[in-house]
């Protein structure tokens, strides 16, 4: 990784040249949307109503040496109304040299979620009573990013590599941000890297796999790192899937700690008709804990709690509009042995 780190660091400095551009065209997209949830987290009896809120502003165009740019915004405003623009991206086409990305709060190339089933998004990413602890991802922070040319290499393979050099770094910068000082610690501080790989060997077949990897903390017991592979294949009206996980969190010291977790997911989707898909998910999120050293003892023992979440998501596309309903079902939520959470969202969207 530290190989790949340099290579994308050249390939940056190398391109910090004036270009000059042609104006570009500037579009507003986004999704009119409202939400209706019964239950969730804690006694499973809340109910709210949401609606959608999120608008992106794309610009493009072209450079006099036939490169292309590309940049996008979101205004965002949060739970209470408080707006802020970010998840912000400048990227350059550069044809058969690739693509050039810098990213805030963009960018991911986790592929947590590669197996892609879910007829209204991918299980209980969707919604979810629970935070399934995933991993890094260079997209929590500002990154940038080199992304090999398509069709460079075969069975339609894309390799993209990422690297944040501050984990302190904030998001929603502006121009010409400095960043903070970098203060390590055991849980930021330093920099990371990451890489995802994606291909199609056969028609219908998906694989791929992630690797991300923070390095220069202070994280003495164990450095954050975490990776994950799927697959995923398509038939006529049906498709499944399947994802495996793994994320070693940062820690200055392991009794006491959850020092792993591990993650699987899978599912099936099937499109019913034009109009009708539904879709079942089956996750687990295991977590071990490495339990503190007893007085009378020499060493520790080790705990596993094991969360499960079952998905049903169904979506009717009616009018031009999609309705959908996502039923999740958790056990021993927040890797808490008995805690059992339930949560349904109702929901109607229409794009623009």
């Amino acid at each position: 990784m530290k190989n790949i780190t340099k290579t994308l660091l050249v390939l940056v400095s190398s391109f910090a040249i004036s270009f000059a551009a042609t104006a570009g065209e500037l579009s507003v997209s986004g999704a009119a949307k409202a939400s209706y949830k019964i239950g969730g987290a804690t006694d499973s009896n809340d109910k709210g109503i949401g609606v959608g809120n999120e608008l992106n502003f794309t610009a493009s165009g072209e450079m006099d040496n036939g490169f292309t740019w590309s940049y996008s915004t979101e205004l965002d405003p949060a739970d209470g109304g408080a707006a802020t623009n970010d998840d912000s991206q400048l990227v350059i086409g550069m044809g058969d040299m690739g693509t050039i990305g810098f990213f805030d709060s963009e960018g991911g190339l986790s592929q947590e979620l590669g197996y892609g089933i879910g007829a209204l998004g991918v299980g209980t990413d969707y919604g979810n009573t629970m935070t399934v602890a995933y991993g890094g991802d260079v997209s929590n922070y500002p990154n940038v990013q080199y992304h090999l040319p398509a069709d460079l290499l075969p069975l339609s393979t894309t390799v993209k590599v990422g690297y944040a050099p501050n984990l302190n770094d904030g998001q929603g910068n502006s121009f010409k941000n400095a960043g903070p000082v970098n203060a390590l610690s055991a849980t930021a501080g330093g920099d990371a890297q990451h890489i995802a790989v994606t291909m199609t060997p056969i028609d219908g077949l998906g694989i791929g796999a992630d690797y991300f990897d923070a390095s220069n903390s202070h994280a003495t017991a164990q450095e954050f790192e975490s990776g994950n592979y799927y697959a995923k294949y398509a038939m006529g009206n049906f498709k499944v899937g399947y994802n495996k996980g793994y994320h070693a969190p940062a820690l200055v010291a392991k009794n006491g700690a959850k020092t792993m977790y591990e993650n699987d997911a899978y599912g099936i989707e099937f499109a019913v008709n034009d109009a009708l898909s539904i879709s079942y998910n089956e996750e687990k999120s295991e977590a071990t804990t490495n339990v503190a050293i007893a007085a009378t003892k020499a060493s520790n023992t080790k705990t596993k709690v094991e969360s499960e979440m079952e998905v049903i998501q169904v979506a009717y596309i009616f009018g031009g509009a999609t309705l959908g309903a996502h039923i999740v079902d958790v056990s021993n939520a927040d890797y808490v042995t008995a805690k059992d959470e339930k949560m349904t969202v109702f929901t109607i969207a229409m794009d623009f």
